[in-house]
């Protein structure tokens, strides 16, 4: 039995988050942003790096502003973020234990996915993607906010921009 599935259709709808969010992973990855999901996703492959939450071992980078801060936003369901993201300083190596003095800047990262013509508005008004109380209060903590747009072009092609706000 083929059956025909429809990425860009409406009940595709998670997939193409999924898919939007690994692209971006690798992304962010190449410019040197380790990034963490927040929350746990069945789309993400067995030891895809996730928040676990705190101030433990994997999270030394935050402060406890930060941890707090995403902490309260998964417990009360605010799913506007989907990565924690952490740049570290010239000269820093990711497998070194993490700390906030080898950090250089961490993020709080959005990513929106789909047709060009479905995402184009938040590349035009990008702050239309998040709350504007929760960007400011992710800043005030020291977050920097981040916007990916992952545009799924035809022949399996995409457009990647970011943004920070």
């Amino acid at each position: 039995m083929i059956k025909d599935f429809d990425l860009v259709g409406r009940n595709a709808r998670n997939i193409r988050g999924a898919i939007g969010e690994i692209i971006a992973w690798d992304t962010l990855r190449k410019m040197r942003i380790w990034t963490y999901k927040i929350g746990s996703w069945s789309f993400f492959p067995q030891g895809y790096p996730y928040w676990r939450g705190g101030l433990n071992n994997e999270h030394r980078f935050l402060t406890r502003e930060q941890a707090e801060f995403v902490e309260d936003k998964i417990g009360n369901n605010i799913s506007e973020f989907d990565f924690v993201g952490v740049k570290l300083k010239h000269g820093q190596h990711y497998f070194v234990e993490p700390s906030v003095e080898k950090v250089e800047s961490v993020y709080l990262i959005e990513v929106k996915t789909g047709h060009p013509k479905t995402v184009k508005h938040y590349a035009k008004n990008p702050i239309r993607a998040f709350l504007p109380e929760n960007v400011e209060k992710a800043k005030a903590v020291g977050f920097k906010v981040f916007l990916v747009i992952v545009e799924l072009l035809d022949s399996w092609k995409c457009r990647i921009s970011y943004r920070e706000l």
